[in-house]
C-alpha cells in the first residue's frame, strides 16, 4: 500500500474545501472593504464555484473522492486579486465554466438541444462583454463533434440560437437607448489586432500570476497525458477538451496579450481540473514536494497581489 503523503491527505480530506472557501472569502472581504467594485464579480465567482462543483460531481472528473477541482479553481481565482473589480473577467469565467457544465451533460446525446442551448448561451453571454471569445467557437464545435459526441443538425442549430439570444436582448437594450450602432462597433473589435508577444504593459503581479497558472497548466497536461490510461474513455475525452482550450488560450494570449484579463479567466477555469487531477491522483515524494511548493507559492502570490491591490485601489 502506498504511503499517504501530505498532498494526498489534503486532496482527499472532506475539510479541505471548507478551509479553501474560508481563506478565499477572507481575501475577497478584505479587498471588498477597500473597493466595493469587487462585490458583483464576487457573486459571479460564487456561481462559478458552484458550477465547478457540479461539473466535478456530475462527471466524476477525479476517480476518487476529492474536492480539488473546486479548491484549485478557488485558489487560482483568488490569487488574481488584481482582477477582483473586473466584472468582464468574472462574466467570462462564469460563461466558460457554464459551458463546460452544460455541454458535458450532453455527452453522446445528439438529441439534447436544451443543454446545448444553455451551454452556448453561456458563450454568447461572455461574448457580450468580450466579443473575441467567438474566436473559440470553431474549436468548441469541433470538440462537440469529436469529444462530447453530440453534433447533430438539431444541436448545432440550438448552439447558434444560444449564442444569438444574448444579442437579441443586447440589441433591444441599445435600440431603447437609441444607439444601435454600438452593436456594429462591438463586432468590429473582432478585426482589431495589435503587436504579438508585447507583454511590457503587464505589471509584476500579472506576470507572476500568469507564470503560476501556466506552470500548473503544463504540469496538469503532462501528468494527464502520462496517466490517462487509468481513466475511463468519457473522462479522457473531457480532459482532452480542457487541454485543447488551454493550449488555444495560451497561444491566443501570446499572440494578443492585450486581452490578458479575459484569457487569464479562461486559463484559470480550464487549468483548475487539470492541476486538480495531478494533486489528487499522484502519490510520489517528488509530486508531494511539487504540491507543497505550489501550495506555498499560491499563498505568497495571493498575499503579494492583495497587498499591491490594497495600496493601489485608491
Amino acid at each position: 500500500m502506498q504511503q499517504k503523503r501530505i498532498q494526498n491527505r489534503i486532496a482527499e480530506s472532506r475539510w479541505t474545501q471548507a478551509y479553501v472557501v474560508s481563506a478565499a472569502a477572507l481575501v475577497w472581504v478584505t479587498a471588498g472593504l477597500h473597493n466595493l467594485a469587487v462585490i458583483a464579480p464576487g457573486i459571479c465567482l460564487l456561481l462559478s464555484t458552484y458550477l465547478m462543483m457540479e461539473l466535478n460531481n456530475a462527471n466524476a472528473l477525479i476517480r476518487i473522492y476529492s474536492r480539488m477541482v473546486s479548491c484549485s479553481f478557488l485558489t487560482l481565482t483568488t490569487m488574481a486579486v488584481f482582477m477582483f473589480p473586473s466584472i468582464q473577467s468574472a462574466i467570462i469565467m462564469l460563461g466558460i465554466v457554464g459551458f463546460y457544465t452544460f455541454s458535458f451533460r450532453c455527452y453522446q446525446d445528439t438529441r439534447a438541444p436544451g443543454w446545448t442551448f444553455y451551454a452556448y448561451f453561456c458563450i454568447g453571454m461572455a461574448s457580450i462583454v468580450w466579443v473575441q471569445v467567438l474566436f473559440f467557437l470553431p474549436i468548441l464545435w469541433i470538440v462537440m463533434r469529436t469529444n462530447i459526441l453530440t453534433m447533430s443538425l438539431r444541436n448545432f442549430v440550438a448552439s447558434l440560437l444560444g449564442i444569438m439570444l444574448p444579442y437579441w436582448f443586447y440589441a433591444g437594450y441599445l435600440a431603447a437607448k437609441g444607439d444601435i450602432t454600438l452593436l456594429a462597433d462591438h463586432f468590429i473589435q473582432l478585426a482589431v489586432f495589435t503587436e504579438p508577444f508585447r507583454f511590457i504593459s503587464l505589471n509584476i503581479s500579472q506576470i507572476t500570476t500568469l507564470s503560476y497558472v501556466l506552470i500548473c497548466a503544463v504540469i496538469g497536461i503532462i501528468h494527464f497525458l502520462n496517466q490517462k490510461r487509468n481513466d475511463n474513455i468519457r473522462t479522457r475525452l473531457f480532459y482532452q477538451i480542457f487541454i485543447t482550450i488551454d493550449l488555444a488560450a495560451i497561444v491566443f494570449l501570446f499572440l494578443q496579450p492585450q486581452h490578458y484579463d479575459a484569457l487569464l479567466s479562461i486559463l484559470i477555469a480550464t487549468t483548475a481540473p487539470l492541476i486538480a487531477h495531478f494533486f489528487a491522483l499522484t502519490r510520489t515524494r517528488i509530486t508531494n514536494w511539487m504540491f507543497l511548493i505550489l501550495f506555498y507559492a499560491a499563498i505568497i502570490i495571493t498575499l503579494f497581489n492583495l497587498w499591491t491591490f490594497l495600496h493601489t485601489s485608491f
